[in-house]
């Protein structure tokens, strides 16, 4: 697309400053402006009032009037016409999905009849001037659909390394009532340490029926196996995980566990609860994690009998990755990569609407923003190095060899002096 260069856009925002009015309106205005003008000089050969019949291909032809609405309001702009053919543009073509999806949802607000004074500060947030008709929420909503359905129903492959699930809570208008609704979120790292977004579902509870439905999809896409599945403790999203996936080990989150672990100790016990069980997740072995679990459980046996229950009894769950390449181990311990990327994006940009007015709505809205954010995985840097790009030079270096046994235990302390 066309771009202005530095000193366009100095000019224009210095001529603002010195002026009046809406200053970010304006500006946002007069650079759209500029750059139809520049489109239009390109596809027309030469520039405004320059005479050179060689490189004409076309004639201007005046301006036709087009409204346009932004988050900074409704913009009046004047679109170039060409004589010989159409004025093409890519300024209106770009506007981000993102954008429209939130716009249509709060145009949905308004004509459905639940206009709040909610609703209108909502709308005071984006511009005191936008202003949509029923015609316009249609035509951003048909133009949706058919990208989300193609993103939700794209063929998977076969197999990723690890799969990630977890749901996140969104408050949403049904039947005249306002209910929390789970979003079921799974992503994969495929063999070259990529992540994926593969599936999203709006379900009306988080239970092992809506679990079972949102992998069946999965596997219905393409999705065959995976090496490791990681997600909370919810006993019916592991139990339709197994059965979507047979023999394929479980990580439950350690974020999870430790939460769990630390709301059975009063807030003056905390920190101290919390630093000894670091302890047991920076061990390099199952073996020591465990032994360290063990101290601390008959520590908290007569004052917390319940801390000292779930190290006893549920640990084990915790300890899976211990299993799995050293160099994944706090990557693929936690739901992390749900929890702290897509979750806090998503639910920081949901606070604007508050309460979206129907589950479709919401769907629309998440999936958008999940396809912006997909995109952005797949063409940028991968997650992890799946396989360690000096892994072959370490194996073969001896000394690196019997230093690594050390550490494990294999020599013993008389063997070292030896060496």
């Amino acid at each position: 697309m066309t771009q202005l260069n530095n000193k366009s856009i100095q000019a224009i925002l210095q001529e603002e400053l010195d002026r009046d009015g809406d200053f970010l309106k304006e500006v946002v205005r007069r650079i759209m402006q500029q750059l139809m003008e520049e489109e239009r000089d390109q596809q027309v050969g030469v520039l405004s009032h320059q005479r050179d019949n060689n490189k004409r291909k076309a004639n201007r032809n005046g301006y036709k009037p087009r409204s346009f609405n932004t988050r900074v309001g409704k913009l009046l702009l004047a679109k170039p016409q060409i004589r010989e053919f159409s004025f093409q543009t890519q300024l209106f073509a770009n506007y981000q999905r993102s954008e429209k999806a939130q716009l249509s949802t709060i145009c949905q607000m308004v004509t459905d009849g639940v206009s709040t004074n909610r609703v209108k500060k909502i709308v005071g947030k984006l511009s005191p001037d936008l202003i949509y008709s029923k015609s316009t929420v249609s035509r951003i909503t048909q133009e949706l659909e058919p990208q989300i359905k193609c993103w939700q129903e794209e063929k998977l492959k076969d197999y990723y390394t690890y799969l990630f699930t977890d749901a996140v809570y969104f408050y949403v208008r049904e039947n005249y009532q306002v209910v929390s609704s789970p979003l079921l979120i799974t992503l994969g790292v495929d063999k070259n340490g990529h992540r994926k977004i593969l599936g999203v579902d709006l379900a009306l509870e988080e239970s092992y029926q809506s679990y079972k439905k949102h992998f069946e999809k999965l596997k219905e896409r393409g999705l065959k196996q995976v090496d490791l599945t990681i997600s909370d403790d919810h006993k019916g999203l592991i139990k339709a995980q197994q059965e979507a996936f047979p023999h394929t080990p479980h990580q439950r989150c350690i974020g999870h566990f430790v939460r769990n672990v630390l709301s059975y100790v009063p807030y003056k016990e905390k920190r101290k609860l919390a630093d000894y069980l670091k302890q047991i997740f920076n061990s390099p072995s199952s073996k020591m994690a465990q032994d360290i679990a063990q101290l601390i459980a008959q520590e908290y046996q007569t004052s917390y009998p319940k801390v000292s229950r779930m190290l006893e009894e549920e640990l084990e769950f915790t300890l899976t990755y211990l299993d799995y390449p050293q160099h994944h181990w706090r990557k693929i311990r936690t739901t992390n990569l749900i929890e702290g990327v897509l979750n806090k994006d998503l639910k920081q940009r949901s606070k604007v609407i508050g309460i979206f007015p129907n589950s479709q709505s919401c769907l629309r809205y998440v999936c958008l923003r999940l396809m912006e954010i997909d995109e952005e995985w797949q063409t940028g840097r991968r997650y992890m190095k799946i396989i360690k790009e000096d892994q072959d030079s370490q194996e073969d270096d001896p000394l690196l060899c019997e230093i690594k046994q050390i550490k494990e235990g294999v020599k013993t302390k008389e063997e070292l002096v030896a060496i």
